[in-house]
């Protein structure tokens, strides 16, 4: 069954939302089905990418590399305490890797969040396998759309900057983002983009034991959703009511 998750590419990277999988099943059964998944990538010499986010960090102007700064959920921090990740260093949007091309992604600049020297702009034209663990397919591929939107450079969105201290390099550092006007009320619209992605095929959903396991080639996306943006800049977002 694990077959289905390996894909031309040699870089992998997985989100997940495990809350209701631990709520309703045995949490032990779990972690050893994700250990399975893990292991699988690591046996096929895959390289395998962890959002190991801090989105606190504009509120807080903190970071470092401890568990305390990662905001992306159990099984990121789980697999860091077990596995020998690497972490890029970027204050809010920063990952773990391991694998044999883990190299490639942590010497990357990363000048800003989303854009082409991006872990997730460098991770879309290698044509990285995004896969989802329990994600609910109309979020999990935001990452994309905020690529696509920053190379586009849609007009409801502007270059800000988010400054603070990393605790443990004890130095000023800073988060360059595309982010979002408030004042056009614009909310993330996946809609459109989510039907022609399942109409094509390029997402797919399969079930590993009680784990249902979302497949996205970021790639493919990337095309699809520059389409729509050479067609109209606003056809990723919706008006907020």
């Amino acid at each position: 069954m694990l077959k289905k998750i390996i894909s031309g590419s040699e870089y992998y990277i997985i989100f997940s939302d495990l809350f209701q999988l631990f709520v309703k099943h045995d949490p032990n059964k779990i972690i050893k089905d994700l250990d399975e998944i893990i292991n699988y990538l690591l046996k096929n010499k895959k390289t395998i990418i962890l959002p190991t986010f801090n989105l606190n960090f504009p509120k807080t102007k903190k970071t470092g590399f401890s568990e305390k700064y990662i905001q992306t959920g159990f099984l990121n921090k789980y697999l860091l305490k077990k596995y020998e990740f690497l972490r890029t260093s970027r204050p809010m949007y920063n990952y773990a890797v391991i694998g044999p091309k883990s190299k490639n992604i942590l010497k990357l600049k990363q000048n800003t969040a989303w854009g082409k020297d991006s872990v997730i702009g460098f991770l879309t034209k290698n044509k990285a396998q995004g896969i989802g663990l329990n994600i609910n397919k109309k979020v999990f591929n935001w990452l994309v759309i905020h690529h696509c939107e920053e190379v586009g450079k849609v007009p409801y969105r502007y270059y800000k900057n988010f400054s603070g201290k990393n605790i443990d390099l004890k130095k000023k550092v800073t988060e360059k983002m595309y982010v979002r006007n408030l004042r056009l009320k614009f909310v993330e619209d996946g809609t459109l983009i989510n039907k022609i992605l399942i109409k094509k095929k390029f997402i797919t959903s399969f079930k590993f034991e009680k784990i249902n396991i979302t497949l996205l080639n970021l790639f493919k996306y990337y095309i699809e959703a520059n389409k729509l943006l050479n067609k109209n800049k606003y056809s990723l977002v919706k008006n907020e009511k």
